[in-house]
């Protein structure tokens, strides 16, 4: 009877064995589940750019950093997770942490090659910045999936030691062979336009080309149009007093007391608060933005100015008096207004260059459209519309509107040059005659000598700039997203015998999908979204593939710009001394967040449990 008994309740509960099985399983999903919540720790910590580690991490102290303190939080509601981590060997280690970190990272690089190996060709892009003492090189890659341009960042390269063409290309391979890409093909690069790396006999874009042929260079646009910007404040002296206003208010403001008054001031006046923002080079809208500030601030401004005068407060009135007489003349009035209605045309194209789904054909459409637009804008029906609100704005604040030449007459009139007498001319180098002088206005001499010059300058700048071997490749592809066969030679003939492309199939797919567009459509214009949702890839092999790398080819390198934000949030001064293995893993988990939220934690458990470990893991 007791071994029928014992017979019966085995039937219920399971053999001595089952039950030493389940309890093991069970065991093991408790070890997994506490090592999925240490990898839920890292890519929250990861993602939010947050510091691991505290400065004293023992049991008793106050502040044992952010990795521990959520151990300890969670700790408090789930008892099982409590269990685990009041063990000895709880794995929160910095060693833990860091190969975590590294695992995470690892899995997103691994994704990136994954996804790049199904068109086997990708553009890469680069720039250079400073962090702390090291100088790092930031790389980025741009392919598509499908016909769906996608952009990511692969991480940061120490590039301290050396930053000649040739080192920094010896860098990219390395880095490229690192990650399982150097079985790919470069088919673009996108730089800025420093010597080492656009220089045409031995910048790094050579090198890349000696290796991949096909990896065609572009100076990157956002920072080409950004030149443009800065060389008209280099030839206008009137924009450059502009900007040097601009400047220093940022500089006078920037003392707490006189910013409370300003907001106090903006508070009174019922104006919304809008903040003068630092002059830079390398942020490309900040000029715009400031035009605006200054214009929609401006009574706060010049009301708060002339408190600091009139009350003496400190040493700083003189400072006022200069920026509030430079502000009060009709010149920088003038002079602001133009540089906002010229700026805000700039900044439409600067926004759509750093898009990521930004492509090389629509960037020479925009940039021929913003030309043609600054062309057509220099009239004067376009600046009298203009000068009307210059106007409005000089009667709400009493300026008064004097051309120069009339109260500051040349001591001795110098005489024309005979050489220049068949010319036309819009400032002669000798005095003008006393009759024109007298009969000048106020609108005309504005006009002329600084409407006039800035458009010029912007204009030829953009033509030099923006030239048309420099936008071959852009008004090739542009052409073949139209389906122009004959205009976009230049794009299909050097891609055709890297992607194996037969010419003779391409015409026919050609014309089968432009006739078929027309119809449905009932248009002649044919879009890229049209082609991405009718090309197939087993229907139309040849199109597709050349639609694949003309959608790859990048138009700038304003990830990489990107990163750098990133860069400077990850590597404070508080955490400047992290290695460069940790910095490199953080900051591609922080950057390509999209990537890091869909990580399975059971593939980071799997990997974390190949190595030996005193907790059980399988």
């Amino acid at each position: 009877m007791a071994k029928w008994e014992a017979y019966i309740s085995t039937t219920i509960t399971g053999s001595v064995h089952s039950q030493v099985a389940s309890s093991h399983k069970l065991f093991v999903e408790k070890n997994v589940q506490y090592v999925k919540t240490l990898v839920d720790i890292t890519l929250f910590l990861s993602c939010q750019g947050l510091a691991f580690r505290g400065h004293e991490e023992s049991r008793l102290s106050l502040n044992q950093g952010n990795f521990k303190e959520i151990c300890n939080l969670i700790a408090k509601h789930y008892p099982e997770f409590a269990e685990k981590f009041q063990n000895t060997t709880n794995y929160t280690s910095h060693a833990v942490q860091d190969e975590l970190a590294n695992l995470c990272a690892e899995n997103i690089r691994h994704k990136i090659t994954k996804e790049i190996e199904d068109t086997k060709v990708f553009g890469i892009m680069c720039d250079e910045a400073r962090c702390f003492k090291q100088e790092k090189m930031s790389l980025c890659v741009r392919y598509t999936v499908g016909l769906n341009i996608v952009e990511r960042f692969l991480g940061f390269i120490d590039v301290s030691d050396k930053q000649d063409a040739e080192s920094l290309s010896v860098h990219i391979f390395a880095y490229l062979t690192k990650n399982n890409m150097d079985t790919f093909h470069i088919v673009a690069q996108s730089y800025d336009g420093a010597n080492v790396m656009s220089g045409k006999f031995n910048g790094v874009q050579v090198k890349i080309k000696n290796k991949f042929p096909y990896a065609i260079y572009t100076h990157c646009m956002a920072h080409r149009i950004n030149l443009v910007v800065i060389d008209m404040c280099k030839y206008v002296k009137e924009t450059r007093t502009v900007f040097n206003t601009i400047e220093g208010l940022y500089i006078h403001f920037s003392h707490p007391t006189k910013n409370q008054m300003l907001v106090d001031m903006q508070k009174k006046l019922g104006i919304k608060s809008i903040h003068i923002g630092c002059l830079s080079d390398t942020r490309w809208n900040c000029r715009f933005k400031n035009c605006e500030a200054i214009l929609h601030n401006y009574k706060a401004i010049i009301n708060v100015l002339q408190e600091e005068i009139d009350n003496q407060t400190d040493r700083n009135a003189n400072e006022a008096l200069g920026i509030l007489t430079n502000m009060s003349t009709s010149s920088f009035i003038v002079n602001l207004f133009i540089l906002k209605d010229i700026l805000s045309t700039i900044n439409i194209l600067c926004q759509m260059l750093q898009e990521k789904n930004a492509t090389l054909g629509k960037a020479a459409i925009l940039i021929k459209g913003v030309l043609q637009t600054f062309e057509n804008g220099r009239s004067t029906l376009a600046f009298n519309n203009l000068w009307l609100e210059i106007q409005d704005f000089a009667k709400d604040y009493n300026i008064n509107f004097n051309v120069p030449f009339q109260t500051q007459r040349l001591k001795r009139i110098r005489r024309e040059p005979n050489r220049l007498n068949d010319f036309v001319l819009t400032t002669a180098t000798g005095a003008e005659e006393p009759n024109e002088v007298d009969n000048a206005t106020a609108e005309d001499y504005f006009r002329v000598n600084t409407y006039f010059k800035v458009l010029d300058s912007i204009i030829v700048n953009m033509k030099k700039r923006f030239c048309t071997e420099s936008l071959e490749m852009a008004e090739s592809i542009d052409n073949f997203f139209k389906l122009n066969i004959e205009k976009s030679k230049f794009f299909i003939d050097h891609y055709k015998d890297l992607l194996d492309v037969n010419c003779y199939n391409l015409k026919s797919e050609i014309t089968v999908v432009k006739n078929y567009l027309t119809l449905k459509t009932g248009k002649d214009d044919i879009s890229l979204e049209d082609l991405k949702t009718f090309i197939i890839k087993n229907v139309y092999p040849n199109i597709y593939k050349l639609l694949q790398v003309a959608l790859t080819l990048p138009i700038s390198s304003a990830t990489c710009e990107r990163s750098f934000s990133a860069m400077r949030r990850i590597k404070t001064w508080m955490r400047s001394t992290m290695v460069e293995n940790r910095f490199n893993d953080l900051s591609i988990l922080n950057i390509e967040k999209d990537l890091a939220k869909k990580i399975n934690n059971n593939d980071i458990v799997n990997a974390f449990s190949n190595k030996n470990r005193y907790i059980v893991l399988k």
